[in-house]
């Protein structure tokens, strides 16, 4: 028979046994850090799962984007943009999930020509982005000059941006801005996250208030999956807005270059859809899912696993004692 002493530590054994198994249970869909949610022109984007809908983010005139014509003079065919973009706008509406539109431009003019032209066609929030900092200048230096700043937001506060370019973010009052965990050298998780903090600061100092940080999704073979655990570890220990690029893993995958053919627009788009919903089950809060063109199958797949986070944190939510409102998915029927 056991002693009083014996049954008490069997007992408390048991009961911490459970205790951390129970933790394991909701870490998914419960973090302990409170999670900031910022609002850019009505769009809200953070917090814990399932408490706001998935932002979903389109590209559009990106160079080897099939309408753009000229990408250094900002020449596209703007009837089958403008249908994208009609399109993007009913899965909007239809799944209740926000979409951002995401605005490239290789050179000054062709950036001032593709902003020009989405805000006469566009009324939301967007992100402005290109690989040239004079472009990324003259893009801040016109909205500021239209009035659109409040709208935009920069893309990207990474290591290779330069104290000129910083002031000038500051100067046009840029309010949101990512900030990209990406470095050669960051190869680990401890050293991605040493890279953010150092770029959530940079962002901070250049007076960016709604700070988005973009967990960095790497090709197959070269680092894809670290992206995953970084996703976690930011809103575990930061409790910022999170975004991923988890399209661009597809894209560059040797694999499926090689096996599937190009014109074979099925396995390509389950790819996609494979990709950026795995990223949203960890916990990502911005989804960028690559052309603009992809909006139906993206949302529809994103707006399925929506429905399944709101139940499952819910559920962790009643198990925990916490009283918290959920996103009411507009797909349930």
């Amino acid at each position: 028979m056991l002693s009083f002493k014996s049954f008490f530590l069997n007992l408390t054994r048991y009961l911490i046994i459970r205790e951390l198994e129970t933790e394991k249970e909701i870490a998914m869909f419960i973090f302990k850090k409170d999670q900031k949610v910022i609002e850019i022109d009505g769009i809200k984007i953070g917090g814990q799962p399932g408490e706001n809908p998935t932002v979903l983010v389109g590209g559009l005139l990106f160079k080897g984007q099939p309408i753009v014509k000229d990408p250094r003079e900002g020449v596209f065919d703007k009837n089958i943009a403008e249908e994208w973009l009609t399109l993007f706008e009913k899965m909007i509406d239809l799944t209740g999930h926000p979409g951002i539109v995401q605005i490239f431009g290789a050179t000054p003019k062709a950036m001032e020509r593709h902003l020009a032209w989405l805000s006469e066609k566009w009324d939301g929030p967007f992100i402005f982005e290109s690989t040239a900092k004079d472009t990324r200048i003259s893009g801040m230096n016109y909205l500021k000059e239209v009035g659109l700043i409040k709208k935009a937001i920069f893309n990207s506060i990474n290591i290779g941006v330069e104290d000129d370019e910083l002031e000038l973010i500051k100067n046009n009052q840029i309010q949101a801005g990512i900030a990209l965990g990406w470095s050669p050298k960051a190869r680990d998780l401890s050293q991605r996250m040493d890279v953010i903090n150092q770029m959530v600061e940079c962002a901070e100092n250049a007076g960016i208030e709604k700070i988005i940080v973009d967990s960095a999704t790497l090709p197959v073979g070269a680092g894809y999956g670290l992206d995953w655990r970084t996703l976690v570890a930011i809103k575990a220990r930061l409790g910022l807005p999170t975004c991923c690029a988890a399209h661009n893993a597809a894209v560059a995958w040797p694999w499926l270059k090689k096996t599937i053919k190009r014109e074979n627009l099925f396995p390509r788009t389950a790819v996609f859809a494979a990709a950026i919903t795995a990223t949203q089950l960890l916990g990502c809060d911005m989804l960028m899912f690559g052309s603009i063109a992809r909006s139906e199958e993206m949302f529809t797949a994103v707006a399925l696993i929506q429905n399944g986070i709101v139940v499952a944190a819910a559920e962790a939510s009643r198990v925990s004692g916490i009283d918290r409102e959920f996103f009411s998915p507009k797909t349930v029927d």
